[in-house]
């Protein structure tokens, strides 16, 4: 990668598609390459939509309504949402 061409010690990487990547921190890492910016779990929690909506009902952030209304949870010590948790938030059926 262009990371370790360039020898450096830490990647920021903006916005768009690789900010939103939560195999750049652990490709990074992998490395020795300092990622400036959000954990793996973090980014994957936030990007998912469902995890994200949580998460901000967690923050009291208000929300629109939705099937995880009054949802609420801290990440574990994975970094994510709860399985069990996350599942109260989803639909699996067309009857749900």
């Amino acid at each position: 990668s262009i990371a370790v061409e360039q020898k450096v010690d830490a990647v920021w990487p903006g916005w768009g598609h690789a900010s939103e990547n939560p195999l750049l921190p652990t490709s990074l890492k992998e490395k020795g390459i300092q990622f400036i910016g959000p954990t793996a779990p973090v980014m994957a929690a936030l990007g998912d939509k469902v995890s994200a909506n949580i998460l901000a009902q967690t923050a009291n952030v208000p929300s629109i309504p939705w099937s995880g209304e009054g949802i609420t949870s801290a990440l574990n010590e994975e970094g994510v949402i709860p399985q069990d948790i996350f599942n109260k938030a989803c639909l699996f059926s067309v009857e749900e």
